[in-house]
């Protein structure tokens, strides 16, 4: 089968990996996999698997006006046409909302089913009044609507036709560092995301400073990077928490983190299917997130293999925190949990759900064996 995937750029997001693991698994089975990007490609965080034909289309300026915007989109979906045309495709499989929205524009009339993915909770996060729109009135043409959780198969439903709409979660990773036992590891709180409003950063500091006198020999990591540091960086100095966290930018082996944390928090606002709280379950971490509207609750039961709270509650999320930080029997009992809970996530589970999506989507396209 010959498949094309398109999503903004290989930036370092859960969506950017988790595409690059369905184009490496479908190309090692000998599909042909092509790759089109909207930016240049000069800034990628990921590599491209190996024989995965990759396309750089440049065209992720920004725009400096409405009529701006028009003009450059316009462009977008005809150069993003002229791709698709020269792929020549049997199905193309596009990522995030408004890579969705132009990728159903430049198929238009070609003949190529589209299969779109949303890869965060639509209910929650605002992608602007036109594109909103544009969703609405593009969504129906597309062969195959993806979601990562039941929460948002609803919304989906209202948008499509409910027989073209698919709920299929995030892969699992392998991990590459061996987890250490809960009494072994650093007394760490350990987080990990984008620096953006929506991870909620700004609770979990708060909650780690109303514990950092009672834990005094306890450190609270911050993994990512994003526009919030230097607000992330005061709120810290205010509270009287300097030394005491640490934001260390992005990393490209989270694991060597997570495999040693005792404590995982996921303070997010609002999620899709949460990567970083699927891989520090895998590698053993007892955690504490936030209960979203869609992600978390598809991953931790409360009390068996994690800890859920109410999203924007500092002390809730600092009860929780603690309870953690003073018990490593208990660290070790969620943690041990989280680790068997995550295996049905494998990648051969999440792209034998894929490759029903788009033997629907293509039915007189034979799947590869």
């Amino acid at each position: 089968m010959r498949i094309c995937c398109v999503i903004a750029s290989l930036g370092s997001g859960g969506a950017e990996r988790v595409l690059l693991e369905l184009c490496s698994a479908w190309q090692a089975r000998g599909d042909e996999v092509t790759l089109l990007t909207l930016d240049d490609g000069r800034a990628d965080f990921y590599a491209v698997p190996t024989g995965v034909k990759r396309r750089p289309l440049d065209l992720a300026s920004r725009s400096m006006s409405a009529s701006d915007a028009v003009r450059t989109n316009i462009m977008r979906v005809s150069v993003l046409r002229g791709a698709f045309r020269e792929a020549a495709p049997d199905a193309i499989v596009s990522f995030t909302d408004r890579t969705n929205v132009l990728a159903l524009l430049s198929a238009s009339g070609l003949g190529i089913p589209v299969v779109v993915s949303e890869r965060i909770d639509p209910r929650r996060h605002h992608i602007g009044r036109a594109w909103s729109l544009l969703r609405r009135m593009t969504y129906p043409s597309a062969a195959g609507v993806v979601v990562q959780t039941e929460a948002v198969r609803e919304w989906a439903e209202d948008v499509v036709s409910p027989s073209r709409v698919a709920v299929i979660p995030n892969p699992l990773r392998p991990v590459a560092a061996p987890a250490l036992p809960a009494g072994a590891r650093d007394s760490r709180v350990t987080a990990m995301g984008r620096l953006v409003p929506q991870k909620g950063f700004d609770v979990l500091i708060r909650a780690f400073a109303t514990l950092a006198d009672e834990f005094p020999d306890w450190q609270l990591t911050i993994l990512g990077e994003g526009p919030e540091r230097p607000a992330l960086e005061s709120l810290t100095q205010s509270l009287g928490l300097t030394g005491r966290v640490e934001m260390q930018g992005r990393t490209s082996d989270p694991d060597a983190f997570l495999a040693s944390t005792a404590v995982f928090a996921l303070p997010s606002r609002y999620e899709g299917f949460p990567n970083a709280l699927l891989e520090a379950m895998a590698n053993g971490c007892a955690c504490v997130s936030t209960r979203c509207d869609s992600g978390p609750s598809d991953l931790i039961t409360d009390g068996e293999n994690g800890r859920l709270v109410a999203v924007d509650d500092v002390m809730q999320f600092a009860e929780a925190l603690g309870t953690l930080m003073s018990d490593a029997n208990v660290r070790s009992q969620l943690g041990q949990q989280a680790r068997k809970s995550v295996r049905r996530f494998s990648l051969d589970t999440v792209v034998s759900a894929w490759d029903q999506v788009l033997s629907a989507a293509a039915p007189r396209r034979r799947m590869a064996a």
